[in-house]
C-alpha cells in the first residue's frame, strides 16, 4: 500500500502543535501515513502579517513567500502528499507550499484574513461560511486512550491505591483568554475538592500549569485539604509533564476553562469532565461558544465556581465520532485521500 506522506509545519506553540499532531492521529486511523515535521519561523512578524494576505492573493508571488518572509531549515525540495499546519504564523508558508507543490493543504484555526479557499481544507470551530470550512466538533489532541489508559494503570500502582478507590483529577490554569483568578476562586476550587471528597470518598491528583503562577499556587495549596490529595504538580516549583497519566488515572476529569487546549485533553481522555470558570469569567464570545458547543454535544459540564458541589456528569465520550467526521468530510474536499485508504 502507499503510504500518505504527511508535512507538519510547527511554529513551535505547543498549542498549535498539539492539534496539528492530532489531526494526523486521526488520519493514523484511517491511512497508512509517514509524517515529517518542519519548525518555522516567522520573520519580521508584524509587518508579515500585514503584508503576506495581499501577497499571496497574487500567485506568482504567492511561491516566493517561504524565502522571503520565513527561517526554515531542512525543509527540502521533495513534496508530501498533504501539508498540515496550526497557528496564524505558518498560514501564509502552509499555501505558498501548496502552490508550489501542487499539493492539498489543511489549516487549523483562524486564517488571519486568509480565505478559507486558500486551503483544501481549512478547520475550525465556528463556521466560516466558505466553502473548503470544516467545522469541528473538538480540536483533534493526538490522544492515545491506550497509552494513557496504561499510565493511569501505573500512576494507581505507584500511589497503592485499590481499583475501587474513586480517584478525580482537577486541572488547573490561569489568568488568560478572559479568566482572571482571585483570591475567591482558589477559596472555590478548595471548597470544590473538600466537598467531593467528604461526599464521594475520593482521592485527588492536582496539577497545576504554566499560567497559574507562584502567587496562584500558593493560595491553592492553602486552601486545598492535603489529606486527600493522592498526588501534586505544582508547575512554578517542579514542572511535570503528567497530564495524560492524570487523565487515564482518573475516574472524573475537573478542568479549569481558560485553556482550550487542556479542556479538549480532558474531553479526549473519554471520562467524565467537568469544566470549571471562576464567577467573574469573562471570556470572548468564540470561547464562550465553544464551551457551550462542549456541554450541548454531551462532552463536558459546564460549572461555575462557588455554586456548591456538582453531580457527577455522565458525559464520557464513548466514541470518535469528532474525528470520524472530520475524516469524513476531508475525503469530500480531497478525495485524493481515498486512495492511501
Amino acid at each position: 500500500m502507499t503510504r500518505l506522506k504527511v508535512l507538519i509545519l510547527s511554529d513551535g506553540v505547543p498549542g498549535h502543535v498539539h492539534q496539528a499532531r492530532g489531526l494526523v492521529h486521526w488520519l493514523s486511523k484511517r491511512y497508512e501515513l509517514v509524517c515529517s515535521e518542519q519548525t518555522v519561523s516567522l520573520r519580521a512578524r508584524p509587518a508579515a502579517r500585514v503584508l503576506l494576505p495581499y501577497a499571496l492573493k497574487v500567485r506568482g508571488i504567492g511561491t516566493n513567500v517561504g524565502k522571503a518572509f520565513y527561517r526554515t531549515r531542512g525543509l527540502g525540495d521533495t513534496p508530501p502528499d498533504l501539508i498540515i499546519s496550526a497557528g496564524g504564523n505558518t498560514s501564509f508558508l502552509n499555501i505558498a507550499l501548496a502552490r508550489k507543490w501542487s499539493v492539498p493543504n489543511v489549516f487549523l484555526g483562524s486564517s488571519r484574513r486568509l480565505n478559507s479557499d486558500d486551503f483544501a481544507a481549512h478547520l475550525t470551530l465556528e463556521p466560516t461560511g466558505e466553502p473548503h470550512n470544516i467545522v469541528m466538533d473538538l480540536v483533534p489532541t493526538g490522544t492515545d486512550l491506550s497509552e494513557q489508559g496504561r499510565k493511569g494503570r501505573m500512576l494507581r500502582a505507584s500511589l497503592q491505591l485499590q481499583a475501587q478507590q474513586p480517584l478525580y483529577s482537577l486541572i488547573v490554569g490561569g489568568d488568560g483568554s478572559g479568566f482572571i483568578y482571585e483570591e475567591a476562586t482558589w477559596r472555590h476550587l478548595g471548597e470544590l475538592v473538600e466537598g467531593l471528597s467528604n461526599r464521594d470518598d475520593c482521592r485527588w491528583l492536582v496539577t497545576t500549569s504554566r499560567r497559574t503562577g507562584d502567587a496562584g499556587e500558593q493560595l491553592l495549596r492553602n486552601e486545598l485539604p492535603q489529606a486527600v490529595l493522592a498526588d501534586s504538580v505544582w508547575w512554578s516549583n517542579e514542572p511535570k509533564k503528567v497530564m495524560s497519566s492524570y487523565l487515564g488515572a482518573a475516574d472524573v476529569v475537573f478542568v479549569t476553562g481558560d485553556s482550550m487546549t487542556m479542556v479538549n485533553e480532558a474531553i479526549a481522555s473519554q471520562k467524565p469532565t467537568v469544566v470549571l470558570a471562576p464567577d467573574n469569567a469573562q471570556p470572548s464570545e468564540r470561547h464562550r461558544k465553544a464551551l457551550l458547543r462542549f456541554q450541548e454535544a454531551g462532552y463536558c459540564n459546564l460549572h461555575p465556581l462557588g455554586s456548591g458541589v456538582p453531580s457527577l456528569p455522565s458525559n464520557a465520550n464513548k466514541d470518535d465520532r469528532a474525528g470520524d467526521l472530520v475524516l469524513s468530510q476531508l475525503e469530500k474536499l480531497i478525495p485524493s485521500l481515498q486512495r492511501f485508504r
